[in-house]
């Protein structure tokens, strides 16, 4: 075959071998309590959704709020999601969830999402 013409071919299993990994790592898919969202009830528990499993060897969660830090339940995996039930008391304002894990791949995600508890008077 040309050199020249192989190129191409090489271009392309290059752009292939270089976007298998981007696609291997764990994605959230949605969170409960939606991010970004105002809920008007409390909240049992907090919860990410990903596309595959989290590692429960290194997977932690944390709720912070307008009066610090929220005790919450050790995170469990349920199916391809990661929860803890909330324990603390919520007043109103504004939450911050953050969480730890890793999916398939052993590659060690952190991220957060926030929610406004506003309940109605």
């Amino acid at each position: 075959m040309n050199p020249k013409a192989r190129t191409p071919f090489a271009a392309a299993a290059l752009m292939v071998a270089i976007a298998i990994p981007l696609f291997a790592h764990m994605h959230v898919e949605k969170t409960a309590p939606a991010i970004d969202s105002t809920v008007t009830m409390i909240p049992k528990m907090v919860q990410v959704w990903f596309n595959q499993a989290p590692d429960m060897k290194v997977s932690k969660m944390t709720l912070t709020g307008p009066s610090g830090p929220v005790e919450l339940e050790a995170p469990k995996a349920m199916g391809n999601s990661l929860g803890a039930v909330i324990k603390g008391t919520l007043v109103d304002g504004t939450y911050t969830v953050e969480w730890q894990s890793a999916g398939d791949d052993g590659h060690l995600q952190k991220a957060e999402f926030k929610f406004t508890l506003k309940r109605s008077m």
